[in-house]
């Protein structure tokens, strides 16, 4: 590597056409740069200047050997160019890790104006409920739900806190009855979300902060998606927790019924994660997106 930073120094040294000029260039003293040259023809076992007090000229050896060294130069700044293009404007591809639930509608609606503007940026999204490694799957960014951060290189970036529902279809409601307090929901079917771990209790609490803790029957349906447990719900198989806003159409037309509405599970918290030693342009753009989208979802009424 030394070699190769010498024959940048005299690609520099033949542009500029002296040691003071290559110097004040590479940010060095024209004695450290007579050094280098000095070092580079012993290792070359070649003179490639003839020094004069007056200025340089390039021996035989030296016109054959600069053009290679221009070359590189020229790769190298070209290359740096690039980089700095990938790290500052919204080019190349972004990719990004979420939960299944999230990687449709939402996800589409979030990011449409951010591809809309820069046709050049490409877009991975990699749709996944289960806890997976960015530097892996060389994600951008990860959405999670109430994710605990064991992984210190891992920042967290709130985007939305979101009201979560308990909530049940007619179908259901008409065979099992509609339950008037907390503690009767203890004799009813559950639908239990198993993406962290088999809950065996969930605690409600009530606006004026009053909580209650229900525990959950042994024998229940469970699923690590969302959209698989409001599916089974819809059908009439049992209670589940939603987060509000993603069945608020299904609430308007009657599909589902919020149940002991002065009650609520403990609230959906959503993070984006990113790496520490990643954060280019386009996932700084990514997340402005994300966050504004998200945080427009509001407590409606029900």
């Amino acid at each position: 590597m030394d070699k190769l930073n010498r024959m940048a120094v005299f690609a520099v040294v033949v542009a500029e056409g002296s040691l003071s000029a290559a110097g004040r260039r590479l940010g060095m003293s024209a004695s450290a740069v007579s050094q280098h040259m000095r070092t580079l023809e012993q290792d070359l076992g070649v003179t490639l200047l003839h020094r004069s007090t007056r200025k340089l000229t390039l021996t035989d050896a030296g016109a054959a050997f600069y053009p290679g060294c221009k070359a590189m130069l020229n790769e190298a700044s070209q290359a740096e160019q690039r980089l700095a293009e990938m790290r500052d404007t919204l080019v190349g591809e972004l990719r990004i890790a979420t939960t299944i639930g999230l990687g449709g509608t939402p996800l589409a609606q979030a990011l449409a104006p951010l591809l809309q503007a820069h046709p050049k940026l490409s877009l991975r999204i990699l749709a996944n409920d289960e806890i997976i490694n960015l530097i892996e799957v060389r994600a951008d960014i990860a959405l999670r739900v109430n994710r605990q951060l064991d992984d210190a290189s891992y920042i967290a970036h709130p985007l939305a806190t979101w009201p979560m529902v308990l909530c049940a279809s007619p179908r259901y409601l008409n065979r099992s009855g509609i339950p008037e307090a907390p503690h009767e929901l203890t004799q009813h079917q559950w639908l239990i979300n198993t993406n962290d771990a088999i809950p065996t209790s969930i605690t409600l609490q009530k606006r004026s902060g009053e909580t209650c803790k229900i525990r959950l029957p042994d024998i229940a349906t469970g699923s690590s998606s969302m959209n698989v447990l409001r599916a089974f719900t819809l059908e009439g198989l049992g209670i589940s927790v939603q987060p509000l806003y993603e069945i608020s159409h299904e609430l308007q037309r009657g599909d589902l019924v919020v149940l002991l509405p002065e009650w609520r599970p403990t609230p959906l918290k959503l993070h984006a994660l990113t790496l520490e030693r990643v954060h280019t342009e386009k996932s700084r753009q990514a997340m402005l997106c994300l966050r504004n989208y998200f945080q427009t979802y509001k407590d409606t009424e029900y």
